[in-house]
C-alpha cells in the first residue's frame, strides 16, 4: 500500500513512515534537544552526531585518503562517498547529467528535458515542476525560511541541497572545480568561472 503526503507528494510504504515524515519536515517537531545549546532535531542519532561534533573534541575517524576527521563512523563514511568517490548512480538517458540522488534526478528530467511547470507562484513569475520546489521557493523568497540547518555550524539554509553544498565544501572541504591554468579550486562551478575571467581573462 503506497501513502502520499499532501503536503509534499512524497510516498511511503507505511503509515509510521508518513507519520514521521510530516511531523518532522513540515510539523517542524524537534523532540531532541541539545543540553549545552539551542540545537534541535527531530532524530536522536542526529543529537548524538551534534554532539560528537560540536561538543566533543575527539574525532577518531580519519579519512585514507585527505587530513579529514570525523567523530562519527557514518559522519567519515558520508566524506569518502561523496568527496572520494562521487557516487552518483541515477544517470539520466537523454543527456550526462547524473546525481546521487533520485529526486534530482526526476528535477531535472522534468526542468530540462521535458520542460513542465505547472506549479506557479502566486507573489510573483516563479514557475517549478514540483510542488515541493514551489513550496521551497515560497519559504525562501517570501516568507525568508531557512528550515536546513547544519549541525557543525550555525549555517542555515532554504532547501536541502544548499545544505549539502555547504557540508561539502565547508567542512568536508570538497572542492571538485579546479583551474586548469593554476592551483585555485572552488566547491562551485560559478566560483572557478569567475576565477577564470578575472584572473586569467579566459
Amino acid at each position: 500500500m503506497k501513502l502520499q503526503c499532501e503536503e509534499c507528494q512524497k510516498v511511503f510504504s507505511a503509515n509510521n513512515s508518513l507519520k514521521v515524515h510530516i511531523n518532522t519536515i513540515h510539523k517542524k517537531i524537534k523532540p531532541y534537544k541539545c543540553q549545552d545549546c539551542d540545537y534541535q532535531t527531530h532524530k536522536n542519532c542526529l543529537l548524538k552526531r551534534h554532539r560528537m561534533n560540536k561538543h566533543e573534541e575527539e574525532k577518531p575517524f580519519v579519512c585514507e585518503y585527505c587530513d579529514f576527521e570525523a567523530a562519527t563512523k557514518s559522519t567519515l563514511k558520508n566524506h569518502v562517498k561523496f568527496v572520494h568517490q562521487r557516487l552518483k548512480q541515477y544517470k539520466c538517458e537523454e543527456c550526462n547529467f547524473a546525481t546521487s540522488h533520485k529526486g534530482s534526478l526526476h528535477r531535472h528530467i522534468m526542468d530540462v528535458h521535458i520542460k513542465s511547470k505547472p506549479f506557479k507562484c502566486d507573489e510573483c513569475c516563479y514557475e517549478a515542476s514540483q510542488h515541493v520546489s514551489l513550496k521551497t521557493h515560497v519559504n525562501a523568497i517570501h516568507r525568508k525560511l531557512k528550515p536546513f540547518k547544519c549541525v557543525q555550524c550555525d549555517y542555515e539554509a532554504a532547501e536541502d541541497g544548499g545544505l549539502r553544498r555547504h557540508i561539502l565544501a565547508v567542512h568536508m572541504k570538497f572542492k571538485p572545480y579546479k583551474c586548469h591554468e593554476c592551483n585555485f579550486a572552488s566547491a562551485q562551478k560559478g566560483n572557478l568561472t569567475k576565477h577564470l575571467k578575472i584572473i586569467h581573462k579566459l
